[in-house]
């Protein structure tokens, strides 16, 4: 005979509905953004500042929304099954790359010139006392064509594959099966493709060639290992929430919030690993050309900025999560973590653009951010309203992926598979 506790029932998922203040605050937010990058354009002086905040807003929410897709693509190619309860919330952080294409037209139309100095022509005329040699030299990269195209080209590829993995996932709610999961197989793997070309040519057009005389091997992999550090904590805060709601039932647990740890952690040390390979590398081969970011980060104040970045994106958190109980968000550690980890993202990005402007007299000092905050806080603001809201406008956990049993205790495998698992009787093996 069957055990009774085969058949005992458990909490189910509940439905998420945003709370006014989560939508007042991110239209408030929003608000301030649209005021501070408008006071910026109106400002002789602040006009390069406000569109370097722009380019610091806009590539600290597209990357984390790039990241979530990306997460779930990598589950699904794994076939994993522990996260099949929360890949609702990294599904939803793709929303963003749609409002993010649009955001970088705007950029390309109205900000491209301000924002490059080698788009200006007589950087390329030999005539010019403008002429730089160095940048002529890769005129083939460096065009108001080629920024368009690459940066528009695979952005969009990108969508178009989101697009079809969220169909996917959300056609499983009602018609359930393998049939959904295997067409995100080949989705999430052509995702991942376009994914690693998508940072790759952000990150060198718009994170990278303010200095165009300076270049790294390392920098895509660099610009990706900070947006999936800040990408996983958001995830994590996320799934804290929603536990402490009561909205995820008996479905998600203690195992979920542990494993998102274990992955904020881990992916804690891959950063410093990559950042520290690009300094060692670049430091050690002294290379003029190469070694120039690191001096110059290192000049006119900017050094204990730069010094900031190890201490807390690697050292604080590192220390702060090597107990597996706080990876488990024993005594709320990892959610205070993950609070440090997210905006110490928008902090290296403004890092990475600010000291300089190309032929705008060199390397300028430190100064107080208030202007690229209020930009950020935009971009955050419309990030938590699209975001939200696909997040709201599903159910939260896909209960008819097959995979969910194993995220949950085999006795509630009667909620997954109503009707029995595939290929059996539905019939209890010990009957």
């Amino acid at each position: 005979m069957a055990h009774a506790s085969h058949h005992h029932d458990i909490e189910k998922p509940g439905k998420l509905e945003l709370p006014k203040s989560f939508t007042t605050a991110a239209i408030v937010l929003t608000v301030i953004g649209v005021i501070a990058f408008a006071i910026g354009l109106l400002s002789e002086e602040l006009v390069g500042r406000a569109w370097r905040a722009y380019v610091i807003g806009l590539w600290f929410t597209l990357g984390i929304a790039l990241i979530g897709p990306f997460f779930a693509a990598t589950q699904y190619l794994s076939k994993a099954g522990w996260s099949v309860g929360i890949r609702r919330i990294p599904e939803a952080f793709g929303a963003f790359i749609y409002p993010g294409i649009i955001l970088f037209v705007v950029a390309l139309l109205f900000g491209a010139n301000t924002l490059f100095g080698w788009l200006d022509p007589a950087v390329f005329d030999p005539e010019s006392a403008q002429f730089d040699r160095i940048v002529a030299e890769k005129e083939g990269f460096l065009n108001i064509t080629s920024l368009w195209l690459f940066t528009l080209i695979p952005l969009s590829v990108a969508a178009i594959l989101y697009f079809l993995m969220r169909k996917n996932s959300v056609d499983q709610d009602e018609e359930g099966g393998y049939k959904p999961m295997q067409k995100n197989l080949w989705i999430s793997a052509f995702y991942i493709i376009s994914f690693a070309v998508t940072v790759s040519f952000i990150s060198w057009y718009w994170l990278m060639t303010y200095d165009p005389h300076w270049y790294s091997m390392m920098w895509s992999v660099h610009a990706f290992a900070g947006a999936f550090q800040a990408g996983l904590c958001l995830m994590t805060l996320i799934l804290i929430y929603l536990l402490r709601k009561g909205l995820y039932g008996d479905v998600v647990g203690t195992e979920q919030v542990h494993r998102m740890g274990q992955l904020v952690f881990g992916f804690t040390v891959f950063y410093a690993y990559i950042h520290f390979s690009q300094f060692l590398l670049l430091w050690y081969a002294n290379i003029p050309e190469t070694a120039k970011w690191y001096v110059d980060r290192m000049s006119e104040g900017w050094g204990f900025f730069l010094l900031l970045i190890p201490l807390l994106r690697f050292i604080v958190p590192f220390v702060a999560l090597l107990r597996q109980s706080a990876k488990k968000n024993a005594k709320n550690i990892l959610v205070f973590m993950c609070l440090l980890l997210i905006p110490m993202q928008a902090y290296e990005t403004w890092l990475w653009v600010m000291p300089y402007w190309y032929g705008e007299g060199g390397l300028h000092a430190p100064m107080v951010p208030l202007l690229e905050i209020g930009v950020v806080l935009g971009f955050v603001g419309i990030f938590m309203l699209v975001v939200g809201r696909a997040l709201a406008a599903q159910n939260l956990v896909p209960l008819k992926d097959p995979l969910l049993a194993e995220a949950i205790p085999h006795s509630h495998d009667h909620l997954i598979y109503p009707n029995g698992k595939p290929g059996e009787s539905g019939q209890d093996d010990d009957k």
